[in-house]
Formats: structure tokens, sequence, C-alpha cells
């Protein structure tokens, strides 16, 4: 967990004490100050220790509406298979977010989850049980499951909406979930899915037992059109996202997705938008000198390559 001294040379600039965060995986926010950020470590800091101090005190720890036990807790060489892939991929290790095996109620499905919140900064994680024993269950990888949720957490201070989960995704190992994982980008994506669906089978029924002139084509329609949709914006969105990487390679070599990782929804959309060296080095040349995670980033990927 991050001490005064590291805290109070972050918040004087200290550009090492920066680079030091930023590998821990505790990213600068997209317009974030150096008095803002250094709060938002503390508020973490604070949070997870009345977290520990409840744990030690009465065993369990209720977060949200999930009740977590203190003999449960996910060992530190569990998160180091996930820690492995964050690094080699966007360069940062997290070892500070506590874990906990947990069946949540209605969780034959549940593989795990982060619990993080914004601006206070509190996170952990909670997987199901069955990963105690094996690194595989159904679906679900352990390594992979965790580093998914370590890029989510990482990025928390970017409130990124449209490229998050297609950050998250590319810690898979399947080449299939890397395309397709990042479909759903919120909630509601889901929601209409199943609406439709529903709306679908709901027709179906009414039609076969009581209402045999309704027609069954427009609701087959509507789910077509929101797959269409899905799919077209997919397309796009992995083009950009993969343009913005191209150029990037032309400044960061092998750490373009690690640059990447910490720009915003509205710079790798600039980025991509883009064409030839010298665009890229003129659109870099122009981010804020004086951003301390332009500091970071420059210090990090573009003037000394690490």
């Amino acid at each position: 967990m991050v001490n005064d001294k590291i805290l109070d040379r972050a918040r004087a600039g200290d550009l090492a004490a920066l680079v030091e965060l930023d590998k821990n995986g505790l990213l600068v926010g997209a317009d974030e100050q150096l008095d803002a950020y250094v709060e938002r470590l503390q508020s973490l800091r604070k949070n997870t220790e009345e977290m520990e101090n409840t744990l030690r005190a009465d065993g369990v720890y209720q977060a949200e509406d999930v009740t977590i036990e203190r003999d449960k807790r996910i060992p530190q060489a569990t998160f180091a298979e996930a820690s492995d892939t964050t690094e080699a991929l966007y360069r940062f290790s997290i070892d500070w977010v506590p874990g906990f095996f947990i069946n949540p109620s209605f969780s034959f499905l549940f593989g795990g989850c982060a619990y993080y919140f914004h601006p206070d900064f509190f996170a952990l994680f909670i997987i199901r049980e069955s990963f105690r024993e094996r690194e595989r269950w159904l679906i679900y990888s352990r390594r992979e499951l965790l580093a998914h949720e370590l890029c989510h957490v990482a990025r928390i201070g970017l409130e990124s909406e449209i490229f998050e989960e297609t950050f998250a995704y590319q810690t898979s190992q399947s080449g299939f979930r890397k395309v397709v994982g990042s479909v759903f980008r919120s909630q509601a994506d889901s929601f209409l899915l199943l609406g439709s669906t529903f709306l679908l089978l709901g027709a179906q029924v009414l039609r076969t037992l009581y209402w045999s002139a309704l027609w069954i084509e427009p609701f087959w329609a509507l789910l077509f059109c929101f797959l269409l949709y899905l799919a077209i914006r997919q397309r796009q969105l992995r083009s950009q996202f993969r343009r913005a990487r191209q150029n990037l390679e032309f400044a960061c070599g092998q750490n373009a997705p690690a640059t990447l990782f910490r720009l915003t929804d509205e710079e790798i959309a600039q980025l991509a938008g883009l064409s030839g060296r010298d665009a890229v080095s003129a659109w870099l040349d122009g981010r804020p000198e004086d951003a301390p995670r332009w500091r970071v980033i420059r210090e990090r990927f573009l003037n000394s390559p690490e």
C-alpha cells in the first residue's frame, strides 16, 4: 500500500514517485492534478485500512450486497499470475487490491468481479470458491479473470466508457474473446439484447396460443437490427483501436499498448484519425507538458522507452 513518503513526493511533483505509482497500477486520472490525485490515493489507503480493521475485529466485512470473510482471502501468489499478464501487456503490476473467494447468491454462472468506487478509489475482488483449488472453471480462467478486472481498477481515474472493455479483453488468451468480448460496453447493451430477445419470445408464445394472425416478422427484425448495430459498432471500435495502436508504434514501439492504455477515449479517437509519422509526432508534441499523466507517459514510454 502507498505510504506517506511517496505520496508527499508525488504531491510535490516528483517524477520518479509518479512513475513508481504508475507502475503499481495507480494511474493518474484524465485531467487530474497532483493534489486531487494524492487525495484519491489517501482515500484508497484509508478505506482499505478500515476494511482490514473490520476483518481483524469481526472476521467479516460488508461491501454493498456482498459479505466477505477474513479466512477466504485470495493468496498473493494467485494475484501474481494476473500481474504477469498486465505487466507484459500494459506495464503495470497491482498487488494492493484485496481479494476474496466467495459464491454470491444466484451465482451459478458467476466467475468473479471487482468492486471499485470513484472518487474514493476503494477496490476489492471476489471470485468464486472453485478457483481456490483450480485455475479454470467452465469458460473462466482465474488468471484471465483477475487480469481483466485489474485493468478496470488501474484505469478507473480515466473514466472510460468506449474502450474500457476492449483494453480488459486484450488480456484474454482466446482470440475470439479479444475480438468479440467487448461487444457489450455497458449494462444497457445487455438489457437491450435481453429485452428484444424476450419480446420476440413473448410474441411467439402469444401468436401460438392466442393470436395466430400476429405478425412475428417485426420482432425478428428488431432483434436482427440490434445485433447488426452491435456488430457494426464493434467493427468500427476495433478498427479505431487498431489504428491508434499502430500510430503509437511510430513513437513507442513495443510499448504502444501500454501508452494507449493510459489515454482517454477522446485521445484514442484523435490518435486513430491521424495519418503518418509526422502527424503522430505533432499530436504527441501538443500534449500538455505540465499535465501529471502526460509527464509520466513521456518519461516511461516516449523520452526513454522502457
